[in-house]
């Protein structure tokens, strides 16, 4: 699995969304619920770096995007 391959991607707007809510929308996480247990037992990364707080408002910037992560297998693109 290279750069090209075909993840969920989903655009934020400048405002930003939370992590947990992020997850969710994305289909990573089925609930809410379910995306803070993954956050509280450190099963979430964003551009690698393991995020355990729920809140975490992930703002990319104008054309950047960030991968997230949930274990090993499973991940998505967040854009602006």
């Amino acid at each position: 699995s290279g750069a090209g391959e075909d993840l969920p991607a989903i655009a934020v707007g400048a405002e930003g969304l939370r992590i947990a809510a992020l997850l969710t929308a994305i289909g990573l996480t089925t609930s809410s619920g379910e995306a803070k247990r993954k956050l509280a037992e450190g099963a979430v990364k964003l551009d690698g770096e393991t995020i355990t707080d729920p809140a975490h408002l992930i703002q990319p910037s104008e054309g950047k995007t960030l991968r997230l992560s949930l274990g090993k297998k499973r991940h998505a693109l967040v854009h602006r």
